[in-house]
């Protein structure tokens, strides 16, 4: 076992750990949830000012619609919105609802290619106005959500458009046309390249899919049990150009700190001996 002090990953939150300790697991490095915006804002400040030998992980929130970089090479940015986000892929989900099935039989198997397309597809068309109505409050500082941590709301057996209008009318209510129209540019430039459901608030995004995991299996499936599930088989069923990136830069800006306990531990010893 190394001698070396653990390297300090600092995380969102206690939920976020398990999705990073399965990138990290044969590294010197510690895990830990942030204790709140000041303490992480303190945490940046620290490896911009001083360079310290720790790893930051920031969820990209909406600051992805307009910030291209991180602040410093150990501050590791996501390019969505937030970890959940990273979970949204067929395959981890399809093997998910195979293993928690009562039977072959009785799973409704709605997530061939085409069809796990056409629910993500469907999901923008009936959220993509007020994603751009909450980008819009944000950017604005009106202090209003547009979105709640649970989309229950917005389901039955299928969408609720009634309660997705009456959500409309009220996310409209206190910002400008300018500002919104300001929001759909920034949304349509982001989804050229990603998809929309990788801009939605992690909560709201992992709510949706808890709910189409739940209708697949014919049951109720907690929140701990789908995120540490699809946590670990994400890293091994799905290739894409974020996962890979993300999976590159935490890599990297951990070694780089390791590299840096090592030189301060030899320099130590050096000083020691002389």
């Amino acid at each position: 076992m190394s001698s070396l002090p653990k390297t300090l990953v600092h995380v969102e939150g206690y939920s976020d750990i398990p999705f990073y300790e399965e990138v990290l697991q044969n590294y010197n490095c510690h895990l830990k949830a942030r204790g709140g915006d000041k303490e992480y804002a303190k945490l940046v400040d620290g490896l911009v000012e001083k360079d310290l030998p720790y790893v930051v992980v920031l969820d990209g929130d909406y600051e992805i619609l307009t910030q291209k970089r991180s602040k410093h090479r150990r501050v590791v940015w996501l390019h969505r919105y937030s970890f959940e986000n990273y979970l949204f892929e067929k395959e981890p989900i399809k093997q998910f609802c195979h293993d928690r099935a009562h039977s072959e039989d009785s799973l409704k198997e709605p997530l061939s290619s085409s069809e796990f397309t056409d629910f993500t597809e469907k999901i923008e068309v009936k959220f993509k106005d007020l994603l751009i109505f909450d980008v819009a409050h944000q950017r604005s500082k009106t202090g209003q959500m547009t979105f709640f941590r649970n989309p229950d709301r917005f389901f039955k057996e299928d969408f609720r458009d009634n309660e997705i209008q009456k959500q409309q009318v009220e996310a409209i209510k206190g910002i400008h046309v300018q500002s919104i129209d300001e929001a759909k540019n920034l949304v349509e430039k982001y989804l050229m390249d990603h998809r929309f459901i990788d801009l939605l608030r992690g909560h709201f995004a992992f709510g949706i899919m808890r709910r189409l995991i739940s209708n697949t299996v014919g049951k109720s499936i907690s929140k701990d049990e789908i995120r540490l599930y699809l946590s670990r088989v994400v890293w091994q069923l799905v290739n894409t150009r974020d996962h890979n990136s993300l999976k590159r830069r935490l890599r990297n800006a951990v070694r780089e700190a390791e590299q840096m306990h090592q030189a301060s531990s030899g320099e130590a010893q050096s000083n020691a001996g002389s």
